[in-house]
């Protein structure tokens, strides 16, 4: 993550060279102020601006665009006493980001954002730190303000995580899973959504000899819910049901390796990577990265593909493909392609590989000229 520091007086260059010494980044000075500043916002994942909050504000004012976007900008005064949260707070680290500096200059980080104010998790710092996209953002601040009002949250997920375990003891959410949430949304009583063992067990409202009190009821009716998976997402007639907002975050788990014909334009790659996961029942939010092998790192149609889906693309070794057993993996193998590049597989191959060795999900879809495998992280 980059990081700018930009400063105005002697003091702000002393304190700037300190916090720098700690937390690397570049250096500007008065010089170009203005344009420098500008300039960072747009190239900077952090901006940390030793000066009076007036002069970042009125700057910076301009620029912003929208918190999924925008850097996290700390300010300090120069002597280091307060660091302010200034702007993006929780998906641009600005929160994090101040508690570090105020850390550097022995001074207090001021964080203003009302969930870590009142000591709640808040979802988009949680995805965050953990690699996952949101899908729907304008969801976020429902989530949060129930949490706020003191009120629980459903978290229908597979994955295990301590602070959800935590917000679990103390009845901040239930917890389902995937699959056992689906069973039971499909249940004839649009209410049900929790059976009464799901609730005792959860402790996020009373239970009396085994029965959930009429309070327990209604907390069941319209719970806020988020949905953490790659892909598992309601019908519009299911969230109506539901009737409370329903926030999707997607881990970043899924590996897509993709093999083609020399010059394949674009388009029609893409059109099979986003065909194939979705016929798995997976979002395009919940690719990490796009792989395949030296001799396709250059091809235009793989690299503008993986542009337009903003993943990186990793490239694995030819050496490294050699080195597995492809039989004992039960990867598809195909003589012509051997004879082609030099590997008995191009796309499960590689997609496995830049998994870290994980679970293949698809092994080799055929398009025409395309091949698509999708492998998901262990």
């Amino acid at each position: 993550m980059s990081t700018a520091y930009y400063y105005l007086t002697p003091e702000g260059k002393s304190l700037a060279e300190k916090l720098a010494a700690g937390h690397p980044g570049d250096l500007y000075g008065k010089e170009n102020f203005k344009e420098n500043l500008q300039k960072g916002f747009q190239s900077y994942d952090y901006l940390v601006c030793i000066m009076a909050t007036g002069i970042v504000v009125r700057i910076l004012a301009p620029l912003i665009v929208h918190k999924t976007s925008d850097p996290g900008v700390v300010v300090l005064d120069q002597k280091g006493q307060h660091a302010i949260s200034l702007l993006s707070g929780h998906l641009g680290g600005a929160n994090d980001l101040a508690r570090e500096m105020a850390f550097l200059s022995g001074g207090e980080a001021v964080i203003t954002t009302a969930t870590d104010v009142a000591g709640e998790l808040s979802f988009d710092t949680f995805a965050k730190k953990r690699n996952m996209a949101i899908e729907n953002i304008g969801k976020l601040k429902h989530i949060s303000g129930a949490l706020l009002e003191g009120k629980a949250v459903r978290v229908v997920t597979d994955l295990q995580d301590d602070e959800l375990e935590n917000g679990k003891k103390d009845g901040k959410f239930i917890l389902k899973t995937v699959e056992g949430f689906s069973e039971e949304f499909n249940h004839s009583d649009p209410l049900e959504f929790l059976s009464k063992d799901a609730l005792s067990m959860a402790g996020a409202t009373s239970v009396v000899d085994g029965m959930p009190t009429a309070e327990a009821t209604s907390v069941v009716d319209g719970m806020p819910t988020v949905i953490i998976d790659e892909g598992y997402t309601l019908s519009e007639e299911d969230e109506s049901r539901l009737g409370a907002p329903v926030l999707y975050l997607r881990p970043r788990t899924i590996f897509a390796g993709i093999g083609c014909k020399r010059n394949m334009e674009a388009a029609p790659i893409e059109e099979a990577l986003l065909e194939t996961l979705k016929k798995e029942g997976l979002s395009p939010l919940s690719l990490n990265a796009i792989s395949t092998i030296p001799l396709k790192a250059d091809e235009p149609g793989i690299l503008t593909t993986a542009d337009h889906l903003h993943v990186p693309l990793k490239v694995i070794p030819t050496e490294e493909i050699e080195a597995l057993d492809i039989n004992e993996l039960g990867i598809k193998q195909s003589d012509f392609v051997a004879k082609q590049t030099g590997v008995l597989s191009v796309s499960t191959a590689s997609s496995y590989l830049a998994s870290g060795k994980g679970k293949i999900l698809v092994d080799k879809a055929k398009f025409k000229g395309i091949t698509i495998a999708l492998s998901k992280m262990s």
